[in-house]
């Protein structure tokens, strides 16, 4: 009688320790589920600051571009000393802009690879390291960044109007 004591009390302990686990896997599931959902929601702010933050450096250039005389190539002016630590290579020529006839920046390539130079010059960090993917539409003038959620921010090569585009 005493052994079947022991073993329903074995049982239980093992019952319980089952729970336990149980338990504690659904609360970090539940948490990595909010967690995961909190880096899409962190990514899209990254992007709606950068759609702050490109309409005031689209504002700056164009008016040092009227200020200098309204020039075809333009060398943009404040310090990128912390991007060119990072890639060295590149910075010479880093900071001279294209320029439309209206006065916004442009692509030096007509191409994904372009928009995300341009993104860079204006930004002062390239678009890899906040997980966002450049393009180009088919017609050429309208650079778009899309962020890992889908939230997208285009910029209008000819007009120079920036539209950030949620799915909410």
């Amino acid at each position: 009688m005493q052994s079947q004591q022991q073993a329903d009390g074995e049982l239980l302990q093992m019952f319980g320790k089952v729970i336990a686990i149980v338990l504690l896997l659904t609360l970090l599931s539940i948490l990595g589920f909010r967690y995961f959902a909190s880096v899409d929601k962190i990514s899209a702010q990254g992007l709606r600051v950068d759609h702050t933050k490109m309409l005031n450096v689209l504002a700056m250039v164009k008016a040092q571009w009227l200020a200098k005389g309204r020039p075809s190539e333009m060398r943009l002016e404040w310090d990128t000393s912390g991007f060119q630590e990072r890639e060295p290579f590149e910075a010479a020529g880093q900071n001279l802009v294209k320029m439309s006839h209206g006065g916004w920046p442009l692509p030096d390539v007509a191409d994904s690879v372009g928009c995300k130079q341009l993104w860079r010059q204006l930004l002062g960090r390239g678009p890899v390291e906040q997980q966002v993917v450049t393009q180009l539409n088919s017609e050429g003038d309208v650079c778009s960044y899309i962020a890992n959620n889908s939230e997208r921010l285009s910029y209008q090569l000819t007009t120079g109007r920036v539209i950030f585009l949620t799915e909410e």
